[in-house]
């Protein structure tokens, strides 16, 4: 009889850690769509920043080469 009464009582914390995961799941779930919509943004920012420096960057990179070949007629 005692066993049977174990048994029970392990059946209903399973029972229990099995809701608990399920509500966390849930959550986590729902928790998805803001982090999906966060990245979404961070993405949208990286490629606003990439459009507006690689011009920058290409001219920036002009610069250094012609510094390069100038330092090397100047030796």
């Amino acid at each position: 009889m005692q066993a049977f009464t174990e048994m029970k009582a392990e059946l209903q914390n399973l029972s229990t850690a099995i809701t608990g995961l399920k509500n966390n799941t849930a959550k986590l779930t729902k928790a998805l769509t803001g982090v999906q919509q966060f990245s979404d943004g961070v993405q949208r920012d990286i490629k606003k920043w990439q459009f507006k420096t690689t011009p920058r960057l290409n001219r920036i990179q002009i610069i250094l080469d012609v510094l390069k070949i100038d330092a090397k007629e100047n030796k």
